[in-house]
């Protein structure tokens, strides 16, 4: 029986649709528009069909004078579709020049991210077992490694928007001992962080390639640390997650590019991060006895800055359309 209702109630609101259409064919604008209006209202359209009903609407009170109110329909025809354009080969000249007066412009997104990441280790004070501090002979070489993030961006004012973010970051370096026993000892440390990115984002325009600006903060949480230590043919990984500081706050600043596609964001951008706090836990230097008695090897007091390249997509979710021009009372 509800089957049944629903279906027949289908029919007389597409009947009405039709007979909607004939009358604005036939200049009975009036009649047309108090039939549109009662069932956009009270029939449950799909999208399109609610689109097309609108469409019509405007046309008549375009042909009444009513602007106000052919903007008005416009407006709600937007919500339905943010990103709704009409045909150019197929809809009437006049309904193209009134949606070109609204440009879309996104306020809330998530989206997906990854890339490479390099450190910086930066040596606060230098030591060795087999060679004076002053003279380590050590060399420090920075690795690539990945990342991979979520996060959501607000609009907070024109092209200001706030960037909150989850980041899983694989950071690599790698320290070479030189001349002991007169080997080389190589010693690689991987360090595992969960990122939480905080930044603020200046985007330069609307056009469809937006370069940006950013800078923030970030808490980096410490989930492991692991290190491979070799000399010769001898080969040891050992846990160093207890000799290293699990809790750093870093500032950030970096530049990027983003290109919309609809609903879509593709972007690019160059992040550095600076952290200050040593990336070594004070009172552990001599903790590893692995790394001390075999290799003679133990930690300088060392802090790790870090630099990103991130690609990524964004799914825009809501929107607010903005009308050009002079006049913007519907903003």
């Amino acid at each position: 029986m509800c089957s049944n209702t629903s279906s027949a109630q289908t029919d007389t609101c597409i009947l009405h649709l039709k007979d909607a259409g004939n009358k604005y064919e036939q200049g009975n604008f009036d009649d047309a528009i108090t039939l549109l209006k009662s069932t956009i209202e009270h029939c449950q359209l799909a999208k399109d069909d609610e689109i097309q009903a609108s469409k019509i609407l405007i046309l008549c009170y375009q042909n009444i004078d009513n602007l106000e109110a052919a903007d008005r329909t416009a407006r709600a025809v937007l919500k339905l579709d943010p990103n709704y354009r009409p045909d150019k080969f197929k809809d009437d000249a006049s309904l193209i020049k009134l949606f070109d007066k609204y440009q879309p412009q996104p306020t809330f997104s998530i989206g997906l991210s990854g890339g490479i990441n390099m450190p910086f280790v930066k040596t606060i004070n230098k030591y060795s077992i087999v060679h004076p501090d002053a003279d380590p002979q050590t060399n420090y070489k920075n690795r690539y490694n990945l990342q991979l993030g979520l996060q959501m961006e607000k609009r907070i004012y024109k092209g200001f928007w706030l960037q909150l973010g989850y980041r899983y970051r694989v950071t690599k370096y790698e320290h070479e001992l030189l001349d002991v026993n007169n080997t080389t000892v190589d010693y690689v440390e991987k360090l595992t962080y969960s990122d939480i990115p905080l930044s603020l984002k200046y985007y330069f325009g609307s056009a469809a390639i937006v370069p940006y600006v950013q800078a923030g903060a970030e808490a980096a949480l410490l989930a492991g640390a692991l290190s491979t230590t070799t000399r010769d043919d001898q080969k040891d990984i050992i846990n160093r997650t207890a000799l290293r500081n699990k809790f750093s706050v870093g500032f950030s600043a970096g530049a990027g590019a983003a290109y919309r596609l609809r609903a879509l964001l593709l972007f690019a951008d160059l992040r550095y991060t600076y952290f200050s706090r040593r990336v070594n836990k004070n009172g552990t230097r001599y903790d590893d006895p692995v790394n001390l008695y075999k290799y003679y090897y133990i930690d300088d007091d060392f802090r790790m800055d870090n630099l990103q390249l991130n690609v990524g997509v964004s799914l825009i979710l809501s929107y607010k359309n903005m009308k050009v021009g002079k006049d913007k009372r519907h903003n």
